[in-house]
């Protein structure tokens, strides 16, 4: 589902919304200042994946993410086994 995040400019205020069409995004409002004044924010996706954190043999780790502030928000780092960067 296209569920997107924001912050308003005005009282700071971090919230999610289900947008699906330009028409709903163009009027997105804080919900709790009704501030037309908002950022979008870049989010993580949410993703399953199959196994567990370590594989039985002890053998690499699994995927990991790692969240952190940043200046413009939330940020965060995706780790899959097998990929180097």
């Amino acid at each position: 589902m296209p569920i997107h995040e924001f912050r308003c400019t005005s009282c700071d205020y971090t919230f999610e919304q289900l947008i699906m069409n330009k028409e709903e995004m163009e009027a997105v409002r804080c919900p709790k200042c009704q501030s037309p004044e908002i950022d979008k924010l870049m989010s993580a996706c949410n993703a399953a994946i199959k196994g567990s954190s370590s594989t039985s043999s002890g053998k690499g780790a699994g995927p990991s993410v790692q969240q952190h502030s940043c200046e413009s928000g939330s940020c965060t780092a995706i780790n899959l086994p097998g990929h180097a960067r």
